[in-house]
C-alpha cells in the first residue's frame, strides 16, 4: 500500500478522500499526531499496522475547511513538509490562525524560557497548495502508519 505523504516526499498531506466528503490527514509522525488530534482529527485504526487521521463527518463544509487549514499552518510552523488540497483551504482560518502564530511567537521571544521561543522558523503567508493532492482513482483510503 503507497501513501499520499510518501508518493509525494512530504510529512503529511491533507485531502478530500475522492468520491467523498471524508477529510484525510495522511501522515505517520507521533508529533503531527498531535497537533491533528488538537485540530479535531480523529484517530482511526485498522489493525494490526493501519492507522491514519480524519475529520468527523457531522462537520460543515466551512468547519472542514477551518479545522484542515489550520492543522496545515500549525504543522508548518512546527516545520513539518505539510500540504493541503487547494479545496479545503479556508481564507478565514489562514489569516486567523498566522495570526495566532506571530502572536505566539512574539510572546514567546519577550519570555526567553518560553519552550516555543526560536523553536519553528518565521512563518509568512504560505503557499498551503500542491498540485495533485487528489488520491488516485484506484487507491482505497489512504492511511498512515
Amino acid at each position: 500500500m503507497s501513501f499520499l505523504h510518501e508518493e509525494y516526499g512530504t510529512d503529511i498531506e491533507i485531502y478530500r478522500k475522492r468520491l467523498s466528503t471524508e477529510v484525510v490527514a495522511d501522515c505517520d509522525n507521533p508529533q503531527a499526531h498531535r497537533v491533528l488530534v488538537a485540530c479535531g482529527f480523529v484517530e482511526k485504526v485498522l489493525p494490526p499496522h493501519y492507522v491514519w487521521h480524519q475529520l468527523p463527518e457531522r462537520l460543515s463544509e466551512e468547519e472542514q475547511k477551518h479545522r484542515a487549514t489550520r492543522a496545515v499552518c500549525l504543522l508548518r510552523a512546527q516545520d513539518f513538509d505539510a500540504n493541503i488540497a487547494e479545496d479545503l483551504i479556508s481564507d478565514e482560518a489562514l489569516a486567523a490562525t498566522l495570526d495566532e502564530i506571530r502572536r505566539h511567537r512574539i510572546s514567546g521571544a519577550a519570555m526567553s524560557s518560553s519552550p516555543t521561543a526560536g523553536a519553528t522558523r518565521a512563518l509568512t503567508q504560505p503557499d498551503l497548495t500542491t498540485s495533485a493532492v487528489t488520491p488516485a482513482p484506484s487507491s482505497p483510503a489512504r492511511h498512515c502508519h
